[in-house]
């Protein structure tokens, strides 16, 4: 069963003129569902709302934490559903062939406009999916079925990195508040803080910040670090990395060029000069990102001890800043060395 069953219910999130949800749409909800709502909710609080959704005592205008619930999956699910299913819309198959659908007072939208719309819906409904999750974060202690699912594992799913949703990645680079761009940077962002930040923090410190965002216990210390230092080097480097990266793309036919323009056509080849722009782009966010991890470094120097940011003053990583540096060369030194 749908958590999205009636024309009334869609038109409350997507404007649309019909007497019933058109049969490509109700498809294409029931696979938004499937594909993006369930994994967040999990099985037991997916059942849990189905259950309160199908009472016939249900008032989904009610203060109650289900009803609050269903009105963000809905509206995710409404605008996904219409966007995906806009294409199969637009069309009738039957037994000659495939056919526009045309009437005596309307015809078929401009491409340009269809294309328009639907990445208006798709891009609302991520946001859609963005808002259900920070909800549940806010109100895991409203209800039994809430604090489960915090613990539980699609609870967990989203705190799998330092890194938690969009609007975190969005305060440091901007990504147009996109979920979907932030879902793509997941690998590089999860990479990044093995091969970057674990030498920099030590594997054991890195351990500690991962396991209490998961656990949604971070100290104030801890997190005062994460968003002063560690955020903002992790997303410089991620964009660094990513840049090019993420301009090609790998499918069933092989590989493709994903980097177009913003316009009506975004189809045309890039830009000549695109290249250098985009490494510019990629060399300044890498530079950015190397100036926050000596900053961490030093700031973690400086302040670490037996109780402040103990499990990194323990480790390997920890250098005393009160250390005397040895020089190199000095007047009385019978040969010079010299550094690169």
């Amino acid at each position: 069963m749908a958590l999205l069953k009636t024309i009334d219910e869609l038109r409350r999130y997507v404007a649309i003129d019909a007497s019933d949800i058109p049969p490509a749409i109700a498809l294409a909800i029931i696979e938004a569902e499937a594909d993006c709502l369930s994994p967040l909710l999990g099985s037991a609080l997916q059942d849990w709302l189905q259950v309160a959704y199908d009472a016939p005592t249900f008032d989904p205008d009610a203060p109650t934490p289900a009803a609050q619930l269903l009105r963000r999956v809905q509206g995710a699910l409404g605008r996904l559903g219409t966007g995906v299913g806009l294409t199969g819309h637009q069309v009738s198959i039957d037994a000659t062939g495939v056919h526009i659908i045309v009437g005596d007072t309307m015809k078929t939208a401009f491409q340009w406009q269809v294309v328009q719309r639907q990445q208006q819906l798709l891009r609302q409904g991520q946001r859609g999916l963005d808002e259900v999750v920070q909800w549940l974060e806010d109100h895991r202690e409203d209800s039994a079925e809430l604090r489960d699912w915090a613990i539980s594992p699609a609870g967990r799913r989203h705190r799998r990195e330092l890194f938690t949703c969009t609007a975190d990645f969005q305060e440091y680079e901007n990504i147009s508040n996109s979920r979907l761009v932030f879902g793509a940077l997941g690998p590089v962002r999860r990479r990044l803080e093995a091969f970057e930040l674990g030498p920099v923090l030590g594997p054991d410190f890195l351990a500690e910040l991962r396991d209490q965002v998961r656990a949604r216990s971070l100290t104030s210390d801890n997190e005062n670090l994460l968003r002063t230092y560690v955020y903002p080097a992790l997303a410089s480097l991620t964009i660094g990395h990513a840049v090019p990266e993420l301009g090609l793309a790998l499918n069933g036919d092989g590989i493709d060029l994903t980097i177009a323009r913003v316009d009506d056509s975004n189809s045309k080849e890039a830009d000549a000069g695109l290249d250098q722009l985009l490494s510019t782009k990629a060399n300044e966010a890498l530079m950015a990102g190397a100036r926050y991890l000596r900053n961490l470094t030093s700031y973690l120097d400086r302040t670490a001890s037996a109780t402040r940011f103990a499990t990194y003053f323990n480790s390997s990583a920890y250098t005393n800043p009160n250390t005397p540096v040895l020089e190199r060369n000095r007047p009385d030194s019978p040969t010079y060395k010299f550094c690169g």
